[in-house]
């Protein structure tokens, strides 16, 4: 039995934006700050001593521990973010995530029934919004691609192929109420 030659191509990739994760980094940066300023401010005043400076070099090193912590903390998220890349070819949109192991969802486009565009208040100040499809197929029914730049532009690209798709395979819909 011998396969025909795909005729599938990329039609658009991408990847969340690091954007999306600003309130985060924000967050983590003031409780960071504030828990420095509290450990400043318990760090006792005394006269000079053995016992303060030891006092003094344990208050820096947790203070050290603090940024080192929230510091990994950030890239940890960055990270994560960033191992996330959509492709959307002609035939199927591929979701893979991971980091160290990775997982790959692959979603058949003449399977999608449904998208919609949603842009909450922070990601609509930045230009992105999250794409989000809905499908017949099982171990994906609801898709999103997050924080991606132009989602209506991505949106209609997606709609066009899947009911080019459609209308090559013959695919129907039934509905059974």
């Amino acid at each position: 039995m011998t396969i025909p030659p795909s005729t599938e191509q990329t039609v658009w990739q991408g990847r969340p934006s690091a954007l999306v994760d600003l309130p985060f980094y924000l967050t983590l940066l003031v409780g960071a700050v504030l828990a420095s300023v509290a450990l400043l401010l318990l760090l006792p005043a005394t006269e000079p001593s053995p016992d303060a400076t030891s006092t003094a070099n344990l208050f820096g090193w947790v203070l050290a521990a603090l940024w080192v912590g929230c510091l990994a903390l950030a890239l940890g998220r960055w990270l994560v973010r960033r191992a996330t890349r959509y492709v959307l070819t002609s035939e199927r949109l591929r979701i893979t995530t991971g980091l160290l192991s990775t997982v790959t969802e692959d979603v058949e486009l003449r399977r999608i029934r449904d998208s919609s565009v949603a842009r909450p208040f922070f990601l609509r100040l930045v230009g992105l919004g999250d794409v989000r499809l809905t499908s017949a197929d099982s171990t994906a029914p609801r898709i999103t691609l997050h924080a991606v730049r132009d989602p209506d532009r991505l949106q209609e690209t997606v709609r066009h192929l899947v009911e080019g798709l459609i209308r090559r395979h013959g695919v129907r819909e039934i509905d059974l109420m």
